[in-house]
């Protein structure tokens, strides 16, 4: 799923509803990558960090480490699907406490995927780690599904640039706040929003127009306009804190590989250790 549109408009509090209205689900995990900040305790997802299995901020290695371990509970899945629920679609038995639907939410995608030019050593660096990303995140976007990991990616403007279109262009889901111009509403819906201006993103900049969105919708033709509703950051503390007992490695309950106790990467902080050595003391 990809959401766009510009600042102050509604990104971040359709993320936050989502998450405020899947965590009393045990049978939902989250993790964020939000390149705003550097650390969990800052940004949009400060309160909902008790609900968060996995934070790394606009680190491009630590990101690269998060997206390293979905992938590997990715493979994990794929290789254990049948074993563990007897199909080889999640869907077609649903999400649960042992194979829960897996939110990765990656906010200021561009942070990540940009592209590098330059002959210095760090620049290079940079530039492995940008094309690593990428490629980790197309591989949870492209085989994903069937396993239960959905992939949320946001930008202000959803253009090749800041999503790579290998990547944009397989996520059947998109959906757009208000923008400045008829270019970026296309990058962010397709070329089929042209033939709907009523739709556009181009007419919500108005401030009425915060919180709403233009998408298309399977099996309707053109698009549907939708309205996010706003939660309070107060409430969005406490619906996190109220829910952090849920919160797990979703990796936990797979043979395939460690669990809880031996996946502790470098980006994940003293907090969200202790919440996962909790969850492995749970299980057993």
């Amino acid at each position: 799923m990809t959401v766009a549109g510009l600042p102050g408009f509604g990104k971040t509090s359709l993320i936050n509803k989502l998450i405020c209205d899947l965590a009393p689900s045990d049978a939902v995990q989250f993790a964020v990558a939000d390149g705003k900040v550097s650390t969990a305790h800052e940004g949009d997802y400060a309160d909902l960090r008790p609900r968060l299995f996995a934070f790394a901020g606009d680190d491009l290695a630590e990101a690269s480490a998060l997206f390293k371990c979905m992938v590997k509970l990715r493979r994990g899945r794929s290789s254990s699907i049948r074993a563990v629920l007897g199909v080889k679609n999640m869907w077609h038995v649903g999400p649960s406490r042992i194979w829960p639907l897996t939110i990765l939410i990656i906010d200021e995608a561009h942070t990540y995927f940009r592209e590098y030019r330059g002959s210095d050593a760090e620049t290079k660096k940079l530039a492995a780690l940008s094309a690593e990303n990428a490629r980790l995140v197309e591989d949870l976007v492209k085989k994903g599904r069937s396993v239960g990991i959905m992939v949320i990616l946001a930008t202000q403007k959803a253009t090749g640039d800041a999503i790579p279109t290998f990547i944009r262009d397989v996520c059947p889901l998109g959906l757009s706040f208000a923008q400045k111009t008829a270019e970026a509403s296309v990058a962010a819906l397709g070329d089929d929003i042209r033939n709907w201006p009523d739709a556009n993103p181009v007419n919500l900049q108005d401030p009425a127009y915060v919180g709403v969105a233009s998408m298309g919708v399977q099996g309707r033709p053109g698009f549907t306009r939708v309205r996010t509703p706003y939660v309070a950051d107060a409430d969005a503390a406490r619906i996190a804190d109220d829910t952090a007992h849920l919160t797990e490695d979703p990796a936990a309950y797979l043979d395939v590989y460690p669990g809880p106790i031996d996946w502790k990467p470098a980006f994940m902080d003293d907090d969200a250790n202790t919440l996962i050595t909790e969850a492995a003391g749970r299980l057993r």
